[in-house]
């Protein structure tokens, strides 16, 4: 491949794209190079992806058919060799025999070891925790007889850390609270009904300093908002006593794994409660399955309406729930800003809106053509209409003018505050996201109604109650699956996006004391000091 030509002549070894015939070739040269008088060319071998081809011409005219070459695609071998092809893929088979020797040699030394698994897991486990030790015994200020150890440890455990060390050593230590600038680790505490969803927190970005911990009231919201988007009280069974039987049954299990378990344990049961409400058991299961095989139709009555029958009341309900869902939001701005002391801050920053808001809501209320949109079954009079337009149009007022506070300029104050005014529209698109709630909640309605209306389709004999299992077992599990992840990534959005965007801001990072960080053993102190 590395020949060049002779004396009088000059040589091309390469490849064009796809699969051409000598015919080709010519054409494409001749198109290329309509002067060139001699070319010899040779199709070595072709496949579809490309053609191995060899020419010669000569010496004089190598710069017409080089360039001509170049614009059809010739491509030079990457790696020519002085050996020809066949040798070389000779040499290279050899190689590769003696590789998968090596590598079945490497494997049976590897399975001679097995008996000896956990000892080398300990091993990993083991120089895993030495590393980290000398890690930080390299960051340490120390003479020949003392060393200095400087960090962080949550207020509730400096008393039982004192006693600890002062039992076991003779030591000096300091305590002090963090000054007020200082970049401090965040260590997240909450109950059990509220830890789980830490995890989703910490996927966002834990609250900065002096920022309040949303865990509790996201909690709630977040259980809410899953079950509400699944909505199947059969799902939620399965998901509830599946995640309940791990929790139970594995007590060893990480922390962080346990509390993921423990967070669709409680979305299960959300899950159940509106299936219960909006009458969904594994869609209309009961009904097909009763008027199908028992020739009698049962059916178990939603507590309170069927989204399917009645989707413009599940949308209202939906856009109703994102308002207080938003309005908490807000709530949580204000009680960070009361707290901080900024108390003008909550009352234009928040206060206001709500003032606004909440007007422009009592004014859609008052319109009759709204309410008739809405399928509501009252309308507020005009009056309150008008009088919760006038508070509108005052607390509009007051955001303009309060907005671009911080701006000394009384022009560019009046353009901040109307900018700060526009965003309305984001709160309006942030109402009308929560209209997921109701897509979400239809398609698992539908599919499942759709897989049980499949399943009956054989009839109510033996051979249709079998289709009918086989459809119903892979159909339901296929549902709950795309479903149940489609609750978890849309009610993440709905906080993440827009009950977070009206207070979070995040940036913290985590507290992470130094301990023993292993892989597959778990090690726990136990301290007698008696």
């Amino acid at each position: 491949m590395t020949f060049k030509g002779t004396k009088y002549t000059s040589a091309f070894i390469g490849t064009l794209e796809s699969k051409k015939t000598l015919e080709d070739i010519y054409l494409l040269l001749a198109e290329n190079a309509p002067d060139l008088e001699s070319i010899y060319a040779e199709i070595i071998s072709s496949s579809s992806e490309q053609t191995c081809i060899f020419l010669i011409c000569r010496k004089s005219e190598y710069n017409k058919l080089d360039e001509a070459l170049r614009k059809i695609g010739f491509a030079r071998p990457s790696s020519p060799s002085k050996k020809a092809p066949s040798q070389l893929k000779t040499a290279v088979e050899e190689k590769i025999n003696i590789l998968k020797r090596e590598i079945e040699k490497a494997q049976e030394e590897i399975k001679s070891y097995s008996g000896e698994r956990n000892g080398f897991r300990f091993i990993i486990d083991y120089y895993n925790m030495r590393s980290e030790k000398y890690g930080v015994i390299s960051r340490l200020l120390q003479s020949n007889r003392t060393f200095i150890l400087s960090g962080y440890i949550p207020k509730r455990d400096v008393q039982k850390l004192q006693d600890e060390l002062n039992y076991k050593f003779d030591i000096a230590i300091e305590c002090e609270d963090p000054s007020p600038n200082e970049d401090v680790p965040i260590l997240l505490s909450n109950n059990g009904f509220a830890s789980p969803v830490e995890g989703v927190l910490e996927s966002f970005s834990l609250p900065g300093r002096g920022e309040v911990d949303p865990t509790n009231v996201m909690s709630f919201c977040y259980y809410f908002l899953f079950g509400l988007m699944l909505s199947d009280a059969a799902y939620g069974f399965i998901m509830t006593l599946i995640c309940g039987i791990i929790l139970a049954k594995y007590k060893k299990i990480e922390d962080s794994m346990r509390k993921a378990i423990k967070m669709f344990f409680f979305c299960g049961i959300s899950t159940m409660f509106w299936g219960v409400l909006f009458g969904s058991y594994f869609g209309d299961a009961v009904d097909v399955i009763s008027s199908t095989f028992f020739g009698t139709k049962l059916t178990i009555p939603p507590l309170w309406f069927e989204p399917i029958k009645d989707p413009m009341r599940m949308l209202m309900f939906s856009l109703t729930v994102g308002v207080i869902h938003l309005f908490t939001g807000l709530a949580m701005q204000f009680y960070q800003l009361w707290k901080a002391k900024k108390y003008k801050d909550a009352i234009y920053d928040v206060v206001f809106w709500y003032v606004f808001l909440t007007s422009l809501i009592v004014q859609l209320l008052s319109m009759e053509m709204f309410v008739n949109i809405a399928g509501l079954k009252f309308t507020l009079s005009a009056k309150t209409g008008s009088i919760a337009g006038t508070v509108a149009l005052i607390s509009a007022v007051a955001i303009t003018l309060t907005a671009g506070r911080e701006s000394r300029n009384p022009f560019k104050r009046l353009l901040k505050g109307l900018y700060g005014l526009y965003g309305v529209t984001g709160y309006l698109s942030d109402v009308l996201s929560y209209s997921r709630l109701l897509a979400l909640g239809l398609a698992t309605g539908v599919i499942a109604s759709v897989i049980n209306k499949m399943g009956s389709m054989a009839g109510g004999g033996v051979v249709g109650f079998i289709v009918f299992v086989i459809i119903f077992v892979i159909g339901h599990t296929i549902n709950i699956g795309i479903n149940a992840l489609g609750a978890y990534v849309h009610t993440n959005r709905l906080q993440f996006v827009e009950f977070f965007g009206k207070f979070y801001e995040g940036g913290g990072r985590k507290f992470t004391p130094f301990a023993p960080n292993t892989k597959y053993f778990n090690i726990r102190e136990e301290i007698n000091n008696g």
